[in-house]
């Protein structure tokens, strides 16, 4: 893996890897498709079933730049002003693997337009 992320201009720099975290309803296998980035699951960590809120909170606390979901209210429920980490909602074309595996090249050209606190939605183009 690269060297951290660096915050430059408001935004995460390109030139290194961003750290992401998958969302538990997200499948692994988005992983490894996100290349050039560090990229852990939420189950993986140990944090299922834990409330949105609380969820941002481990993410900025363990360094994470963005959570990628597929929850499209969160960002009605949650306040992103002010905090450190991104969303990014990806909406696939259909609830199948292939059609969310193949949102990952979306991901990656979101990745540069990420700031602190941003929303991003991703869908098939």
């Amino acid at each position: 893996m690269g060297a951290r992320a660096r915050q430059e201009s408001g935004r995460y720099s390109t030139t290194s890897f961003v750290k992401l975290l998958l969302d538990e309803m997200l499948t692994n296998r988005l992983a490894p498709l996100l290349v050039g980035h560090e990229v852990c699951h939420a189950v993986d960590l140990g944090w299922r079933h834990i409330g949105n809120g609380k969820l941002l909170a481990l993410a900025e606390e363990h360094g994470f730049q963005a959570l990628i979901t597929k929850d499209c209210n969160i960002p009605y429920q949650q306040t992103f002003a002010g905090r450190k980490i991104a969303l990014i909602v990806v909406t696939p074309e259909d609830q199948t693997l292939p059609a969310l595996l193949a949102l990952a090249p979306s991901i990656l050209r979101a990745l540069p337009s990420l700031k602190p606190g941003s929303v991003v939605k991703v869908a098939q183009s």
